[in-house]
């Protein structure tokens, strides 16, 4: 990039010869200045820094600032002035050195080098200058103390290009109690997985390498050396003849050879190899106490396992997951972790730095216990060694009572807290010292180590800027030593954290370390040395829990969505057979403290394992199968039962019932059983149906008290359509007895039909006899007028008269 290349020439253009006191030195090669092309000037700002020295004055010293003046114009700059002021008396306080810093406070006054840059300056262009002058001829009035500077640019005329202000420390002829200062070197982020294999973005990978965020941390926490990407375990121990030469070639690199494949290199990683003693490092290296969180630790070994999956931009479906490869820088990263973390003092949150007080208050305290325990297992399986548990950091620093007691309750005796958890007295005119007694339960005394927040945002700040690692180690720098006038006589231990989240470039961090070395008025001290005696109680308030603090705890609808996710864990971890929990990291890192301000990405994360949750759940199932044809009374049905689970074996239990029991009845059959990893059962389930029809028969699978681990059942139709000699005898003798219920009936009803067409038979012979005797009467009337007529017919004794007798 331009931009790094013209402050990585700067060194290069300084003039070979000397100049002189008090006078400005345009910055060039012998003879001409040099012009710098820049491809884009919005990477660059019209005035930056990039070298103080010194940063601390001694009476004979020689102050110098280079930067480089860039044109973010449209026109050509001509006649550039570049122009130091300074005031000779030193700032008054803290609060004056920020008013300073932001602008807000009055000018520096005095002159000091100024210098003129003759060749015009082409618009996306860029040129190097130096200031410089001697401690004697700025003539600092004022003995020891931070005094404010300037440095401004302008064209001939009168464009302002820019201001900034720094400052220098002049030691003056004092000699003063010197501050201890205790490093913690933080190796944290927020949780990146939802679930195991599912990162929440693709960023860590690019932040593990040798250039990234964590990769540089690591690095120049380590003071060791740079990262061997070819390096991911520890180097063979040589065999006893060669073992004097071998070492030295081992060694003659901090990390063994770095020709070794990484092939190579793993397959060695169990072998016993070099201590970090073994590995050369500088005389006195400031000591460092470590902070990591086991979460971010197993995010990078998984990382290094096998292919992975991360969440992209969301789409109008939802997040789509893109697979990638192993990282071997990741194996790359933990090699060299196990390698300098070996002997570091190392304190180490609980799993996914969880937010304590929202747990505990939530009676989530299990979970709580789970954290501490995983996070232990973590850092000891991942670096090798353990942790320091009498050392602990909740959440941003700031602890109720019962975080305090349940941390206590742990081992843990000393406290890294910010400053809003344990206040200075409001009558102290200075800064007071960053360890204090601390009560515990019982009686106990504890120690509180407290990070003073004003170096915190410091140590924070946005360095990655063209000339903002200078002007920021310049600020620590001053901000030390303003500490320091403040109490000169006063023995005082400063905490030194940066945020958890820290980024800075690789210039301002290594900066950092070396003005803890150089600076006379502090001495680097290792964290697990420093000591709380009764004087430095007065100087502050006692353990208090912000109120904003409590206000950001992880909100109540976030809690009760992990209780919900929490209850199907529960549900999937009672079939699995062993004592298995393998969603448990995945509920810690919804637990993390990191969402209290990511509500965002908080509510991704709980989707996620919510869906991770149900997609393992399904993988225990009833393999659906075709509608079934029952062409007899009795049959069998095969349920396969599925467990797609790759790791984990499960025991289930089926169950079967039948829409209509009376149409379709179910026998005995295996309830029970239990599948291995992406194995597969069939259970035989007797039939019986009583008559023909359609019936659908529902399955489902439980744990062992019952509960559905299924969301809906598997539904099965049967279809009877055949009955076997057994039915036809049943129907048989069912038609019997019909038969002999209703013939009685019958013969009586064919009786009375049978007499109906008799009587009707004889009616129509009667009336037809009755028809022919009237014709025959009437003829024998016409012939016997004279005779009477005849009497009525008597019957016989059967009813029937003579005349029908007759006929």
């Amino acid at each position: 990039m331009v931009v790094a290349t013209a402050f990585a020439v700067l060194p290069a253009l300084t003039p070979l010869q000397p100049s002189p006191p008090a006078q400005a030195v345009t910055e060039s090669m012998p003879g001409a200045a040099t012009i710098l092309p820049v491809d884009d000037v919005r990477e660059l700002p019209s005035l930056a820094l990039s070298d103080i020295t010194s940063v601390v004055a001694k009476k004979k010293d020689t102050v110098t600032v280079k930067g480089l003046v860039t044109n973010t114009t449209d026109a050509t700059l001509d006649g550039i002035t570049v122009r130091l002021r300074y005031n000779p008396y030193p700032l008054t306080g803290r609060d004056a050195l920020d008013r300073h810093a932001d602008g807000a406070g009055p000018e520096p006054y005095a002159s000091g080098p100024s210098t003129t840059i003759d060749t015009p300056l082409p618009p996306g262009s860029a040129i190097s200058f130096t200031l410089r002058t001697t401690v004697k001829d700025l003539d600092f009035q004022g003995g020891f103390g931070v005094y404010p500077l300037t440095i401004s640019a302008a064209t001939e005329s009168g464009d302002d290009l820019g201001t900034l202000r720094t400052f220098v420390v002049y030691t003056g002829a004092e000699k003063m109690t010197k501050l201890q200062v205790a490093w913690v070197w933080p190796l944290m982020d927020r949780p990146q997985r939802a679930d195991d294999d599912t990162y929440l973005t693709a960023d860590l990978a690019a932040e593990i390498t040798k250039d990234g965020r964590l990769g540089r941390l690591l690095t120049i926490g380590a003071q060791d050396g740079e990262i061997d990407s070819t390096y991911t375990g520890p180097t063979p121990q040589p065999e006893e003849e060669d073992a004097v030469t071998d070492l030295a070639d081992a060694t003659a690199s901090p990390l063994g050879d770095p020709s070794a494949s990484p092939a190579t290199a793993v397959e060695t990683e169990t072998q016993p190899g070099p201590t970090p003693e073994d590995t050369p490092s500088p005389a006195d290296p400031v000591p460092i106490t470590w902070a990591v969180d086991p979460a971010l630790l197993d995010d990078i070994h998984r990382l290094g396992e096998g292919s992975y999956w991360s969440l992209t931009n969301a789409t109008e479906s939802g997040p789509v997951l893109e697979e990638h490869e192993a990282s071997v820088d990741a194996q790359v990263w933990l090699a060299h972790a196990r390698l300098w973390l070996a002997e570091d003092p190392l304190l180490a949150v609980p799993y996914a730095n969880p937010d304590l007080p929202a747990l505990l208050d939530a009676d989530l305290s299990g979970d709580a216990e789970t954290a501490v325990e995983l996070g232990r297992s973590t850092v000891a399986e991942l670096l090798g060694r353990e942790a320091d548990t009498e050392l602990a950091w909740p959440a941003n620093g700031v602890m109720d009572e019962a975080t305090r007691d349940f941390l206590n309750s742990h081992g843990a005796t000393t406290f890294l807290l910010d400053e809003s958890a344990m206040p200075a007295k409001n009558w102290l005119g200075h800064t007071p010292g960053g360890v204090a007694p601390l009560p515990l339960a019982g009686g106990e005394e504890g120690t509180a180590l407290v990070v003073d927040r004003g170096l915190t945002r410091i140590l924070g700040a946005n360095t990655h800027t063209p000339g903002a690692s200078t002007l920021a180690t310049q600020r620590f720098v001053a901000e030390t030593a303003m500490i320091a006038a403040e109490a000169p006589d006063k023995r005082r231990t400063l905490i030194l954290a940066p945020p958890q989240d820290w980024d800075p470039d690789p210039a301002y961090a290594t900066g950092l370390l070396d003005a803890t070395e150089q600076a006379p008025w502090l001495s680097a001290v290792p964290l697990t040395s420093v000591d709380a005696d009764a004087a430095d109680a007065e100087d502050r308030q006692g353990l208090t829990y912000p109120k904003k603090a409590a206000e950001a705890e992880l909100s109540a609808d976030h809690v009760e969505r992990i209780r919900k996710i929490r209850r199907q864990v529960r549900l999937f971890n009672s079939v699995l057979t062993e004592d298995a929990d393998p969603f448990r990291p995945a509920v810690l890192r919804l637990e993390s403290a990191w969402w209290r301000e990511d509500t965002e990405v908080a509510e991704a994360i709980l989707d996620r394992v919510d869906q991770a949750v149900q997609e393992h759940k399904a993988k225990i199932h009833v393999i659906p199968g075709d509608p079934i044809t029952l062409a007899s009374k009795n049959g069998t049905l095969g349920v396969m039962v599925a467990n797609d689970l790759s790791d984990h074996s499960v025991t289930v239990h089926l169950s079967i019932f039948s829409e209509n029991s009376e149409r379709l009845s179910i026998g005995d059959y295996t309830k029970s059983m239990e599948i291995g990893p992406g194995g597969k059962t069939t259970v035989y389930v007797p039939l019986s149906a009583t008559v023909n029809g359609r019936t659908v028969l529902h399955l489902s699978l439980h744990n062992a008290d019952g509960e559905p681990i299924t969301d809906e059942p598997t539904t099965i139709p049967v279809n009877a359509t055949g009955l076997g000699s057994g039915a036809l005898l049943i129907s048989g003798i069912a038609a019997l007895v019909l038969v002999v219920a209703l013939a009685p009936r019958a013969v009586r009803k064919w009786r009375r039909d049978q007499a109906r067409k008799t009587q009707a038979a004889i009616d129509a012979t009667a009336a037809a006899q009755e028809d022919s005797l009237a014709a025959v009467t009437g003829e024998r009337a016409d012939d016997t007028d004279s005779h009477s007529p005849p009497g009525p017919v008597k019957p016989d004794q059967d009813g029937e008269s003579a005349e029908e007798a007759r006929s």
